[in-house]
């Protein structure tokens, strides 16, 4: 007797358990947005450099200045981009620039083999 109820209480503490974990994914948007992030497409970001440091970007790190979104490598450039944002904007361009005439840049045809 004392077998069943053990076996019985173990089968309700499961049931609460799943059904408790089964309540919060369902309340959680993250979930579903994760769903929409999954099927959308992700937009190619250009900028690969920070123009305040110089280092890789983070894409989660940027600021909308005059219609652009510019990224930045960590929490501590933004508010120096902030104070002269144009002088920053010039080093973005540049860099972007820089980057399309490496991009285009014909490389040079291969040797002929010689035998």
């Amino acid at each position: 007797m004392r077998g069943i109820a053990f076996v019985a209480l173990g089968v309700l503490i499961l049931v609460l358990i799943v059904g408790s974990q089964t309540q919060a994914r369902a309340a959680c948007s993250c979930t579903g947005m994760q769903k929409v992030a999954a099927t959308e497409e992700t937009p190619v970001i250009e900028q690969k450099t920070c123009p305040v440091m110089g280092n890789p970007i983070n894409p989660k790190i940027f600021v909308d200045y005059k219609g652009r979104r510019i990224y930045f490598c960590c929490n501590m450039c933004p508010p120096v981009f902030n104070k002269d944002p144009e002088k920053y904007i010039k080093i973005v361009d540049e860099q972007l620039k820089a980057a399309k005439e490496k991009a285009t840049e014909k490389v040079p045809e291969k040797m002929p083999e010689t035998r």
